[in-house]
């Protein structure tokens, strides 16, 4: 993301959508599953670490857009009781997914700090029609939304058939410097 940046001061953009298309870096989403392990302690010698990391994901949140980074937080229950910054990054987030719950709590965590009537729906989703969910968009207003099952061959089927669209790793890293394109390497290591 520093690096993005640098890229668009030195164009004088404010964002990479501004900047030509010959040096635009190519988007990144980021899926982080199951958030709140990233909040967990064992004990308290990882309390520097998780901070490191809460601190990191809310300057992903807060400024990623503009430099094409997207982040998706997943979790089945994200509330206070994991911290302050869990709180400030949920905050954040602008987009809200909530699918069927058992509790109220469950649910105010997810919409709870959006528009009342939403909870009350997602509360309301039977268990007998999966798929449903709430979705609360940066806009204020929330719809009620249902997704499809795909098996695990239809998306191995269509990952193959679409494969080459993909970007390759060097154009990923093309604008990046000295260590962090030799990422590849240290994650193989």
């Amino acid at each position: 993301m520093v690096d993005r940046m640098g890229v668009c001061r030195q164009a004088g953009a404010r964002n990479i959508w501004q900047l030509p298309p010959a040096l635009r870096p190519v988007p990144i989403v980021v899926l982080v599953d199951e958030l709140a392990e990233l909040y967990l302690m064992a004990d308290k010698s990882e309390k520097d670490e998780i901070a490191r990391t809460s601190t990191a994901l809310l300057r992903v949140a807060q400024l990623g857009r503009a430099f094409g980074i997207y982040l998706f937080c997943c979790g089945q229950r994200i509330g206070s009781d994991l911290g302050p910054g869990v709180t400030a990054l949920r905050a954040q987030c602008s987009g809200r997914i909530c699918h069927r719950v058992n509790d109220p709590e469950t649910a105010t965590m997810t919409l709870g700090d959006l528009d009342p009537t939403a909870l009350v729906s997602a509360r309301a989703i039977p268990a007998e029609t999966p798929g449903v969910a709430i979705v609360a968009g940066q806009d204020g207003q929330w719809y009620r939304a249902r997704s499809f099952y795909v098996s695990e061959a239809t998306a191995e089927h269509a990952a193959r058939t679409y494969a080459h669209l993909a970007p390759s790793w060097d154009e990923i890293t093309a604008h990046l410097t000295g260590t962090d394109a030799d990422l590849p390497e240290l994650l193989d290591a």
